[in-house]
């Protein structure tokens, strides 16, 4: 027996409604033991063909209806989930279950309260249950193999290997049959035979002294039955009830055979009861091969004849088992029941199966299995977690981006240069008084929580690291006043700005806060969903604003105000489950050590994106803000969308030796062509999105290539800096120094540049900022290189 209870997911190859098999014992049997389950339903095996359109239907119904959608008589502890996968058949069916599906799937077993470290029972040898095992990081998995997929008439062409990596990744291999034992017992260390049980319900009175004619089959009607002992049967004058969901018609039969449905599991000895003898008549195919019937041990328990075919995994049942080889055996047999007289010998044999006996066998498989602990990580599943993250992020905040992209455009052509401009000063003086409440609190609490392994002490590190934000928020207000009175002064910035430049600060301060206890989980596609809030509601929100306001700088800084604080409320939705009364000085102080380290680099952002437009206005006007702005947004904008997008998988991805090792290798084979491929890139935007700003916005192709070669420089800045802060807290300050340095080295020379050549000025001061902060990064990695 396990001292401490441990989630259980049963990744299961059927649905909870079906009839009831191995995966439903195991389920409520480890319920009953006081663990939490979570069934997750079949994730597909094979192409659907037209025969599954209502499942396939019903499975959409339920993923629609989401996590409310109630599922028939779930015993207490269990949560079933639907899962909204595509089959693993196709190349890019198992792209998207790698890097979207699988992921949101397990976003939602963990939004239903899966802890870390579960036991993970997988039935499928699947790319979608490889992908779903990596993503849910379990203390032990175990392959319980019920089927010889083998012998299915369409299994996925890379079942082979699917199979081997699963085994590979499996502590404890299970199977329900001889055969299938010594199949898989030369390919894992670990290999048992065990039935499942029999529920004591099914040990039943003997049947009255009558004429013995009434027979009974209970299962799935599909493809595995043989037919033609039912019909000899039938024919003879027996009376069949099948009782069970039908998955595939059966061929026409007698009239004696009587298709009953599928009945609750609870109610089915009593209807076994009223019969004589009880059949597993299957077919002798390469699939049947492997397979022992599920429900072989409770036909013995009820003590009824059992007549069966001759399948390899039933041979050493033989002595209580009624083999049949032909139909004319069948009807022999069932001719022969009254002188049947081994009742004791069945019964004794499905004692030995009880389900008590076999779950305490279990249990101590398992916690055996446990203590050796999980199997290590195959080699390829940091790359693929990152481009998992990289799937949701990229697909969701990506989809922000063009929303949010094509709002700044919207909003540049009903507002024109000049009040776009001032728009553009409110978000530069916002740049500077977000650093204030901000003070590196999200890059603190990612990296806290993801180093921290204890579920509930992560759910103190969230709770403490967003009451203390709070805190600070409202001491932090007097000081973003006194900031905000120093840039009207120094930078000729209009008074009436500050509410709409200390709201926008605030609010973007509060989302960044909530979202990012996100990454520290892993949780990428919620991560991407607080995005796309954010990029959905801005131009909804800006189309009815300037309705209300007409086509003014306030319509669009409260257009983006608003949609920072829808995308918070979603965060703080999310993270529910992780809120209680908690505050932790230890916590305190650590929050506190990255946050004051991590500042620097908030300011060194607010260096790219405020003193163009802070100087412009000063030394220009707010028309030469706005054109500023559009080639800004058109290019550099364009690729910070990039770089936190790298930045947000890195962070987690790169921490730790073996992640810096996998993700260096990768950048250094990718830095040159990405380059390239980015100015080029950035190129094509610049030139697109000046198009699409309108007539009122001059193309200038110098200043497009500038931007251009700034937006590529900053992007592969950007990510060597991500990778140095994942690193350690060494590496974090190498990071915050180089970005520091390239941010600082921007103010400078914007304001030494662009009094001179205006924004052709700004241009150039980012472009060589940032080769001079890569420069620096040259000279750290030879100084490391030469230390080591």
């Amino acid at each position: 027996m396990t001292a401490r209870p441990f989630d259980v997911v049963i990744l299961s190859s059927v649905e909870w409604s079906a009839t009831r098999q191995r995966h439903h014992s195991f389920a409520e049997q480890w319920a009953r033991a006081g663990h939490r389950v979570f069934f997750v339903e079949n994730t597909g095996f094979r192409e659907p063909g037209l025969r599954d359109l209502g499942r396939v239907r019903e499975r959409l119904s339920r993923a629609w209806r989401g996590r409310h959608a109630k599922h028939s008589r779930v015993p207490k502890g269990i949560t079933v989930v639907s899962p909204l996968v595509l089959p693993p058949t196709r190349r890019l069916f198992l792209e998207a279950n790698a890097a979207l599906l699988a992921p949101r799937l397990a976003d939602i077993l963990h939004d239903r309260g899966l802890r870390r470290g579960p036991v993970v029972f997988a039935y499928l040898p699947t790319a979608t249950t490889l992908a779903l095992i990596d993503r849910l990081a379990p203390s032990l998995t175990v392959y319980d193999c019920v089927d010889n997929f083998y012998g299915l008439p369409s299994p996925p062409p890379n079942l082979a290997e699917t199979e081997a990596a699963l085994m590979a990744r499996a502590g404890l291999v299970l199977t329900t049959s001889r055969t299938l034992y010594e199949d898989k017992k030369p390919l894992h260390p670990n290999v048992v035979e065990l039935h499942h049980g029999v529920s004591r319900e099914f040990f039943l009175p003997p049947p009255p002294d009558r004429p013995r004619r009434r027979l009974c089959y209970f299962g799935t009607v599909w493809r595995a039955l043989d037919y033609a002992p039912i019909r000899a049967l039938a024919e003879d004058g027996f009376e069949i009830d099948m009782i069970g969901p039908v998955k595939e018609a059966p061929p026409p039969l007698p009239p004696s055979v009587s298709f009953r449905g599928l009945f609750p599991y609870d109610e089915l000895p009593a209807m076994l009861a009223d019969h004589d003898a009880l059949l597993l008549p299957y077919v002798n195919d390469e699939y049947n091969r492997g397979v022992i019937p599920a429900k072989t041990f409770e036909c013995l328990a009820t003590g009824r004849p059992v007549l069966a075919s001759p399948l390899p995994a039933l041979d050493g049942l033989s002595n209580v088992l009624t083999i049949c080889r032909t139909p004319e055996a069948w009807v022999a047999a069932a001719r022969a029941l009254g002188r049947d007289d081994a009742r004791r010998e069945r019964v004794d044999v499905a004692r030995a199966h009880a389900e008590e006996a076999v779950f305490a066998r279990l249990e101590a498989l398992v916690a055996r299995a446990r203590k050796t602990g999980p199997a290590a990580p195959p080699a390829p599943q940091r790359h693929r977690a990152l481009l998992s993250g990289l799937g949701w992020i990229g697909v969701l905040y990506g989809t922000a981006r063009v929303s949010t992209f094509l709002t700044q455009l919207l909003a540049g052509r009903l507002l024109g240069p000049v009040e776009y401009g001032r728009a553009n000063l409110v978000i530069a003086a916002a740049a500077y008084l977000q650093i204030i409440p901000m003070l590196g609190f999200p890059l603190a609490t990612s990296k806290l929580i993801a180093d921290e392994a204890d579920e509930g002490r992560r759910a103190r590190l969230i709770s403490t690291a967003l009451a203390s934000f709070l805190a600070w928020g409202v001491l932090c207000l007097p000081l973003m006043a006194a900031a905000h009175l120093w840039l009207e002064r120094a930078m000729s910035l209009p008074a009436e700005l500050f509410a709409l430049s200390a709201l926008l600060a605030t609010a973007t301060a509060l989302s960044q806060v909530l979202s990012s206890p996100l990454l520290g989980l892993k949780r990428f596609a919620h991560r991407g969903l607080v995005e796309t809030v954010y990029g959905i509601a801005a131009p909804v929100l800006l189309t009815g604003l300037v309705v209300f306001f007409g086509a003014d700088h306030r319509a669009m800084i409260l257009a983006f105000i608003g949609s920072l604080l829808a995308s918070s409320a979603y965060a703080l939705w999310v993270l529910r489950h992780y809120l209680r009364p908690a505050f932790e000085w230890d916590f305190v102080k650590a929050v506190g050590r990255y946050a004051a380290t991590a500042a620097p680099t908030l300011l060194s952002t607010a260096c790219v994106l405020a003193p163009a437009r802070l100087f412009l206005n000063r030394h220009a006007s707010a028309t030469e803000v706005g054109l500023f702005s559009a080639y800004f947004t058109a290019t550099v904008q364009v690729a910070l969308a990039f770089l936190y997008m790298l930045q947000a998988v890195l962070v987690p991805l790169a921490s730790g030796p073996e992640g810096q090792r996998d993700i260096w290798a990768l950048f250094r084979r990718a830095a040159g062509p990405a380059l390239l491929a980015a100015w080029v890139f950035f190129g094509l935007t610049a030139i697109g999105g000046i198009a699409l700003f309108g007539r009122r916005y001059n193309l200038d192709l110098g200043w497009a290539a500038a931007f251009a070669g700034a937006a590529a420089l900053i992007l592969l800045h950007g990510t060597i800096s991500a990778l140095y802060a994942a690193r350690d807290f060494s590496g974090l300050r190498l990071s915050v120094a180089g970005a520091l340095a390239a941010g600082l080295g921007n103010l400078a020379l914007t304001s030494l540049l662009v009094p001179a050549l205006g924004v052709l000025g700004a241009a150039l001061a980012l472009t060589l900022s940032f080769a001079g902060g890569l420069v620096l990064y040259g000279i750290i990695a030879l100084w490391e290189r030469r230390r080591a």
